[in-house]
């Protein structure tokens, strides 16, 4: 005999008025309630990762203040920001940066022991493995853009790239032009703008350690400075900054930066608008006014400023609206300035 029961279908348990689905307004709600919290959480995520990349630069040029201070302890001076000798062989100007002084006092005792102070050039042999191509994690700042490190210079040399540099006074570059009046200047027999340049000790800052730069950022982005790379009539900002700083006198760009301009100064024209330029821009040669500004410019790729170490060892972001006449008077170890309410944080 044949079962007639029907099985109950699931939908019979279902309780009365509940659905499965949702309904196209329903759906579109929770999108764009998804979307709403998306909206709100990638900026706080995007600013929690930048307060850890400048928190992670703080601690980097705290790093560095104490190791110059350090030095200072050993030595009864800060470091020479390029000390230069002259040689009767090509290339003819050898050197050694203030960052290759301070390896012993920054966790590098080992790239110290390698390291060849008397043969300075010594250092570059061994394309990327050499010794000056060694990539230094705490020289370089999360924030900053720097497409190559080891960069490949035009000569063919491997340099480890920084995005940090020693307070070069008033102006850092050119060298013919540059001032004393920092903490880091070329200094030896060799040394520009006078010869015999000597370091600098603490009791030299008169201004006082608190109202006195010793360290600052490097901003390795700027495109319409790479436009004129591009042509070659300047050197790629991507390969400034070599820590090492091997090279003739002109490598103090390399190490040191000033109150010369201002904080992130960028180029305002490009290769192409180069006839908007004052003082005119016609000839390569032309381009070293602003190549000068553009290497003495401290900067950074936080939003807003650039985090600086002072020659107390105090670190503090400086905002790129800071004006001229305070950041210069900052720069100076001696210029007789001490109220300084500018400061930022």
């Amino acid at each position: 005999m044949t079962d007639r029961r029907v099985r109950p279908s699931q939908s019979d348990f279902r309780p009365h008025g509940l659905r499965i689905a949702f309904t196209l307004v329903e759906l579109l709600v929770v999108i764009a309630i998804i979307g709403t919290l998306m909206a709100l959480l990638v900026p706080a995520v995007q600013m929690a990762r930048e307060a850890a990349r400048r928190a992670q630069c703080a601690n980097n040029l705290r790093q560095l203040a104490l190791a110059a201070h350090n030095y200072h302890t050993l030595h009864r001076s800060f470091p020479p920001g390029l000390n230069q000798f002259e040689h009767y062989y090509s290339p003819r100007y050898r050197g050694t940066s203030l960052f290759a002084f301070l390896l012993p006092h920054f966790e590098q005792e080992p790239l110290a022991a390698r390291w060849n102070y008397e043969t300075p050039l010594e250092n570059v042999q061994g394309g990327a493995a050499a010794a000056a191509a060694t990539v230094i994690a705490s020289l370089v700042c999360p924030a900053d853009r720097i497409t190559e490190n080891p960069a490949v210079q035009s000569d063919g040399k491997y340099l480890g790239i920084t995005s940090y540099g020693g307070n070069g006074g008033t102006r850092s570059y050119f060298p013919t032009a540059a001032t004393t009046d920092g903490i880091f200047h070329t200094t030896g027999p060799a040394s520009l703008p006078s010869p015999n340049q000597g370091t600098i000790r603490l009791r030299d800052v008169t201004d006082g350690a608190t109202h006195t730069l010793l360290f600052g950022e490097r901003n390795h982005m700027d495109a319409h400075f790479e436009s004129f790379a591009e042509v070659r009539w300047v050197d790629s900002l991507q390969q400034v900054g070599s820590w090492a700083a091997i090279g003739g006198r002109k490598r103090i760009r390399d190490v040191t930066m000033s109150g010369h301009s201002p904080i992130n100064y960028q180029l305002p024209f490009d290769q192409s608008q180069r006839e908007l330029a004052e003082p005119p821009l016609i000839l390569s040669w032309d381009f070293a006014y602003y190549e000068d500004l553009r290497f003495c410019a401290w900067g950074s790729g936080h939003p807003g400023g650039a985090n600086f170490a002072l020659a107390d060892g105090s670190v503090r972001f400086l905002n790129e609206t800071l004006p001229s006449i305070t950041l210069q008077a900052l720069s100076t170890r001696a210029g007789g300035e001490t109220d300084l309410q500018d400061l930022q944080r």
